[in-house]
């Protein structure tokens, strides 16, 4: 692969399609119409482990790849998985993937100065918010881009 490649893919895939799709679920909850909320959220946590099989070169579990990826969004997300312990692929990505439901968890579309996309509350609940957790997916997206567009031999998903 070369930087040419990484642009190309990023460009589609990522800038693109990913980028695209949550962000007019958010455009609709902004215009005050419903929007995808559990689909953008679930969209999120899918994307999240995608984005770490390029961190780990197409190497290690399922679980490794999203927490890769999950460390890059930011220290509040790192907290939940070095600090507080959280196993968030099992809670949140395979919750709503396989029972509809992540553990414990309340989903929000819009942004209302939450510190991360995913907070545990005083009442020990979860709280998923998409724009939030989008934000911070996006410019960690951003950061691993810069990141392979030097590097001399970066790893692509094939298509």
């Amino acid at each position: 692969m070369n930087n040419q490649e990484v642009k190309r893919y990023f460009n589609e895939y990522v800038f693109g399609f990913i980028k695209g799709d949550i962000q007019r679920e958010i455009n609709l909850a902004r215009s005050g119409d419903s929007g995808g909320n559990f689909l953008a959220a679930l969209g999120l946590l899918c994307y999240t482990e995608f984005m770490g099989t390029m961190i780990l070169r197409g190497k290690g579990s399922k679980t490794d790849r999203f927490n890769a990826f999950f460390r890059l969004m930011g220290d509040d997300y790192k907290q939940l998985l070095d600090v507080k312990r959280v196993n968030v692929y099992r809670i949140f990505r395979c919750g709503m993937a396989h029972t509809y439901f992540a553990q414990n968890c309340d989903i929000k579309m819009l942004n209302n100065n939450y510190p991360a996309g995913i907070i545990l509350k005083s009442d020990g609940k979860y709280l998923f918010i998409v724009e939030k957790y989008f934000e911070d997916f996006m410019n960690a997206c951003s950061r691993l881009y810069n990141d392979m567009i030097v590097e001399q031999n970066p790893y692509l998903p094939s298509t």
